[in-house]
């Protein structure tokens, strides 16, 4: 998962630098322009830490702040404003833009719904307190079997995944996931996939036209068409190829491979195709510079 989550961050985060020079051709797609079309929103919100306050983000997840919900890095009680950060996402073409692919250690799982909550104060991060309950609802727009509460953090397997919270209850309503907040941070409404199928390993290779582009960062994603879930396929150098991890993708499964990737220019290349797994699957995917309406009509195709 560490190559994934670091691609992850550099396609994903807001790029500061200049727009580099891609000569006459307005039709590639940069890094820049990448990122401001198709990452998953940011929302801020203003409380008040000793006072009790709510959000509501614009798809719908809720979120109840007790007084007193905030400390400083010192876990000291924090009095005065407070700004809150989150990010929701409720479909699987937000799960491609979070980078925050539904798998932990190698198992796939269904998703109702992620997001990311923070807190800062005068830009410095702010701790849940663990003495009150923050009430979430997460609205059942992408799902409406039960589920489990996972959060986002190392593991002895792998440095980060997602984690299943033992603790954690969730209720569920017509309407909503109910649960109270773990912590900050990246959390996420899911279940362990189960399958009776044979398990297979995957196996994928771009393939440039042409003179073969300085590629510096690049990443893979199976797309199912008939699950709530998106599965990463990190590069892994042993190989020289993207790779499931091992013996863990059930042979039957339709849906997408995607590839992006990134030049040293800051040129966004992009190829899709379908496939059906089968025992030791390996697909070859062609790939070129993108434009925004070719990502945009396959992100369009898969919620």
């Amino acid at each position: 998962m560490k190559n994934l989550t670091l691609i992850a961050l550099v396609l994903i985060t807001t790029l500061f630098a200049c727009k580099k020079d891609r000569g006459n051709d307005d039709t590639k797609l940069s890094l820049a322009e990448f990122n401001a079309k198709f990452s998953v929103p940011t929302q801020k919100f203003n409380g008040t830490a000793g006072a009790a306050f709510s959000i509501t983000g614009t798809k719908g997840m809720k979120f109840d702040f007790p007084a007193n919900a905030f400390l400083d890095a010192s876990g000291n009680p924090v009095t005065g404003n407070v700004v809150v950060s989150l990010k929701e996402v409720l479909s699987k073409r937000d799960i491609i833009l979070s980078g925050k692919v539904t798998q932990s250690n190698g198992q796939l799982l269904i998703s109702g719904g992620e997001f990311q909550i923070l807190a800062s104060q005068n830009g410095q991060a702010l701790k849940l307190n663990p003495a009150v309950a923050v009430a979430v609802k997460v609205p059942t727009t992408f799902n409406t079997a039960p589920m489990d509460l996972f959060v986002w953090g190392p593991t002895a397997a792998s440095d980060s995944t997602w984690v299943l919270d033992q603790k954690a209850r969730v209720a569920t309503s017509a309407d909503f996931y109910q649960f109270n907040l773990p912590n900050f941070g990246w959390i996420n409404c899911d279940y362990f996939y189960s399958n009776p199928n044979p398990k297979t390993t995957i196996t994928a290779s771009p393939v440039y036209a042409g003179a073969a582009p300085s590629i510096k960062d690049q990443r893979a994603y199976m797309v199912f068409d008939d699950l709530k879930s998106v599965a990463g396929l990190p590069f892994v150098l042993a190989v020289n190829k993207h790779q499931s991890y091992l013996n863990s993708m059930p042979i039957g499964l339709t849906g997408k491979l995607i590839i992006l990737s990134t030049d040293v220019n800051d040129v966004i290349y992009f190829g899709q195709t379908t496939f059906t797994v089968s025992a030791d699957l390996h697909l070859n995917l062609n790939v070129a510079p993108a434009t925004a309406a070719q990502i945009d009509a396959f992100l369009n195709t898969i919620n």
